[in-house]
């Protein structure tokens, strides 16, 4: 047998790059400028062609005994690890232009971001329990540390030791689930979860079924889904806006990348018992989140419980028979993942001297200053909306449909009426920029440069995609593959 590295490539190449960031912040001088973000745009890109580059279907216990099949590469993780990757090269310019605003610019952040992606890559592509539980924590452990990056503001320190708490909390929940079922299966690759449940149990049906509702409940956690989404809005409003531009996207990425594989590969077999409660949660986040935002003041807290309202249409995909599950959950993870970095992006640039946009009054009338901007964020929340001719409809169309296709009509209705519940509260903050006058005067920054650029794509990405979804289509197709 020989050592076969390809599968892990990516991610070891992302997570070089993030101890060269902070070799280099080390000789930095603290009265000067970050110089990581190059380095890690560029340690980016080169996980990016590495990804495209390696063989489809490359990975297993019989060609790899250094992971011992724990780590693959196939049109799944593929593609979403080239989604993560590119979240992330967008994300970047945001942070250090957020971080230059607020007179907080140190490598750490930068790196901390590449730590956070080299976990995503490995969640994603993990076909085994213990390597899907490790990639997890790495992911996390960064992402608790970004959330409390704003070390002179309890708020952030606040954000970030709840979700530190609550985070880990549901690795409890996950690592509980883990050891349930390799007691039901004797292992904890997935091939062998999936053929162990697809024969007769006996009396381990019970257990094997508790052990998919510990793992439903660390995923539940990940994924902020109601009820396990408390510490999304407190973590969201506290941490850095450039950091929960980066969470709220690329998190979702990775745990609904890893949650379809874990679902519908290694428990498929109980399917019919786990789609119920799956369906139930997806109504209760669905109307909850969007029922929250309407009471939100604070524009970080709306798109926060926002956030946990588009788990909930996620979810409404995984319903479905696995190929049209993941091809819906890709196209709905690819229209939200650019319009809400789009989103929180636009908040983030325009912060200055410690200060942000927070509440509608800050960016009322900012159409006649900022036409760019509010032009942008116009486009953002009509997609979240889900309007015609954007990204959100697109994703919201193939989720819906996929829940339709599985005799899930009351499902897709509910998400339809909450789409017309969360008009409320995006088309107010369009009314606000648009409809009312500045209540003072102009204090936030300029936007110039490569943050600027990031929010154009953004923008340009949610039109496109939602104007000619065809490409955006095929790629769902190819990426469903893994699970024909």
């Amino acid at each position: 047998m020989t050592i076969d590295f390809r599968p892990a490539l990516p991610a070891l190449i992302v997570a070089l790059t993030g101890v060269v960031a902070l070799v280099i912040d080390a000789f930095t001088p603290r009265a000067g400028r970050s110089r990581t973000q190059s380095v890690c745009l560029t340690g980016l890109a080169a996980a990016l062609l590495v990804t495209f580059s390696l063989p489809v279907r490359i990975g297993c216990p019989a060609c790899s005994p250094l992971t011992g099949g724990s780590v693959v590469s196939d049109t799944w993780s593929v593609a979403l690890q080239a989604l993560v990757l590119v979240v992330g090269m967008l994300a970047l310019p945001l942070s250090t232009a957020y971080f230059r605003a607020i007179d907080q610019d140190r490598g750490e952040q930068n790196a901390l971001i590449m730590f956070a992606i080299a976990g995503m890559l490995g969640l994603v592509s993990s076909v085994e329990l213990i390597s899907l539980f490790i990639s997890l924590e790495i992911m996390s452990v960064a992402l608790y540390a970004l959330t409390g990056s704003r070390r002179a503001r309890s708020d952030s320190q606040e954000a970030a030791l709840k979700y530190f708490v609550t985070g880990a909390f549901s690795s409890a929940f996950f690592l509980y689930g883990v050891a349930w079922l390799y007691g039901v299966s004797g292992g904890t690759t997935f091939d062998r979860i999936a053929s162990t449940l697809a024969s007769p149990l006996g009396g381990n049906v019970g257990c094997a079924l508790l052990a998919s509702g510990f793992l439903l409940v660390g995923f539940g956690f990940k994924i902020a889904a109601v009820p396990f989404h408390s510490w999304a809005p407190d973590a969201y409003q506290g941490a850095p806006t450039s950091v929960t531009a980066f969470m709220s996207t690329a998190v979702k990425v990775a745990a609904f990348g890893a949650l379809t594989r874990v679902f519908h590969g290694a428990l498929f077999p109980l399917a019919d018992r786990w789609i119920p409660l799956l369906a139930a949660l997806a109504v209760l986040t669905m109307i909850v989140g969007n029922v929250s935002a309407l009471a939100q003041r604070d524009l970080k807290r709306m798109l926060a419980y926002s956030s946990v309202a588009h788990a909930g249409y996620v979810m409404t995909a995984l319903v479905s028979q696995p190929p049209q599950a993941a091809a819906a959950v890709f196209i709905y993870l690819v229209a939200y993942s650019v319009t809400n970095l789009g989103a929180f992006g636009v908040l983030a640039v325009l912060a200055k001297d410690g200060k942000e946009p927070l509440t509608l009054a800050d960016i009322s009338g900012m159409a006649r200053r900022r036409p760019f901007l509010s032009a942008a964020m116009a486009v953002f929340l009509v997609s979240l909306t889900g309007v015609p001719l954007t990204a959100g409809f697109i994703g919201k169309l193939r989720v819906f449909a996929a829940a339709i296709s599985a005799d899930h009509a009351v499902l897709a209705l509910v998400g339809l009426l909450m789409s017309a519940v969360s008009a409320y509260y995006y088309l107010r903050v369009v009314v606000a920029m648009y409809m009312e006058p500045p209540q003072d005067e102009d204090r936030w920054a300029n936007v110039t440069g490569a943050a600027g650029l990031v929010i154009a794509l953004c923008a340009l990405a949610v039109l496109m995609l939602g104007v000619f979804p065809e490409r955006l289509f095929a790629w769902a197709q190819t990426a469903a593959q893994t699970f024909r």
